[in-house]
């Protein structure tokens, strides 16, 4: 009686190995699909954010700079007086918006 048992024991043990094999196989495919999407939501967009970040920070450096050297060039004029010219050189140099070079002018003003 027990030597029935084991071929249909066997055969049982290699289902469920074959199938346990198989679903995970499958799960990985759906964990890849899982995780490329968490990095198309969430990676990227913070990779977009974190380049701007960089771009913004050298345009404020590049204003802080050329503030600098305006303010060494004319000591005793007022802010206002060389503010356009701080616009023209951060425009040049960058080429950006005249409202973005303007805003990075005035910050770096302000910060001094």
């Amino acid at each position: 009686m027990i030597v029935a048992f084991i071929p249909i024991i066997s055969s049982l043990i290699d289902f469920i190995t074959g199938n346990i094999i198989d679903l995970v196989g499958g799960m990985g495919a759906i964990i890849m699909i899982v995780a490329t999407w968490i990095a198309k939501k969430y990676l990227i967009p913070f990779l977009k954010v974190e380049s701007r970040r960089r771009y913004a920070a050298y345009i404020a450096a590049i204003a802080d700079e050329v503030t600098d050297e305006l303010k060494l060039k004319y000591p005793d004029k007022s802010w206002a007086v060389y503010l356009d010219e701080a616009v023209d050189k951060i425009i040049k140099i960058c080429n950006i918006n005249p409202e973005v070079a303007r805003r990075a002018a005035s910050a770096s003003i302000s910060r001094r």
